[in-house]
């Protein structure tokens, strides 16, 4: 067993979640196990079944500085596998059970809300096939997304990035778990770093350059969304999903969420009617 020390001041919020750095240490680029970690509100010390090396000492200085101390989101899940599949794929995976569902959705704006963020989610897997959104004169000028699973940790990037960068080295465990066209982010810092384009053997590339820098060991999240950016611009029903054959799987308990800009400062209600198969 090897001991690596730490004083509560190492750490940016001068506090300590366990179960939050033992998944940011296991995610990482460190190949030697981690055997536990004692914590107090002074210090912490990170025991490994051995040493590990320069580099990777390295890494694990950057865990800590980047270690936020919150607790992990709802929606941490190794293997996320948001995935977009063949109905009949997700009925013969015992995913549902064949079973067809439709559902109205409603989100209450009020006058005073600038911004509302309303969660949604399933107690059993879904396979969400289609939705439709009923635009009010109330809504002209507002905007909308909707993403699932926000800020799902799957493990830390592991070389530094920069201002301006459009490429970062990542964990396996991310290659694993996210697919181009998704979005990853840095959730320590409340940063996204936007769609990803290329998903390399142990590479993210993105759609548009970086706004933020961070150090190699930093957490990384992502989320799928099912509505990156949606202006209304006039009263209509707006269809989502009514022409194609495929369903978004999301795992039970998964977060949806619904971010919506009141721009006009107008009270509104927001109504989705969902299809789903479950």
């Amino acid at each position: 067993m090897t001991t690596y020390n730490y004083n509560i001041t190492d750490f940016p919020n001068h506090k300590i979640d366990v179960d939050r750095l033992t998944s940011e240490i296991r995610n990482s680029a460190i190949t030697i196990a981690l055997d536990h970690i004692d914590s107090d509100n002074s210090s912490a010390s990170i025991i490994f079944k051995s040493d590990i090396s320069s580099g990777e000492k390295t890494v694990l200085d950057n865990i800590v500085a980047a270690h936020s101390g919150n607790p992990l989101p709802e929606n941490v899940i190794q293997q996320v596998k948001i995935a977009v599949e063949q109905p009949k794929y997700i009925e013969e995976g015992n995913v549902t059970q064949e079973l067809f569902c439709a559902e109205s959705l409603i989100i209450d704006i009020s006058s005073g809300d600038t911004t509302k963020v309303v969660d949604f989610s399933w107690p059993f897997h879904i396979a969400l096939k289609s939705g439709t959104i009923y635009a009010s004169d109330e809504m002209i000028g507002d905007e909308m997304s909707v993403k699932i699973a926000p800020d799902t940790i799957i493990g830390v990037i592991t070389s530094s990035i920069a201002v301006g960068d459009t490429r970062v080295n990542v964990s396996p465990t991310v290659i694993q778990n996210i697919k181009y066209g998704q979005y990853a982010g840095l959730p320590h810092l409340g940063k996204e770093l936007g769609r990803v384009i290329t998903v390399g053997t142990d590479y993210l590339e993105f759609e548009s350059p970086f706004d933020v820098s961070a150090n190699a060991g930093s957490y990384i999240g992502m989320c799928a969304k099912i509505i990156p950016y949606l202006y209304f611009n006039n009263t209509r029903s707006i269809e989502i999903g009514k022409t194609v054959t495929t369903a978004n799987r999301i795992p039970k308990n998964t977060i949806v969420r619904v971010e919506y800009k009141n721009n006009n400062g107008l009270a509104k209600k927001l109504s989705f009617f969902v299809e789903y198969l479950y």
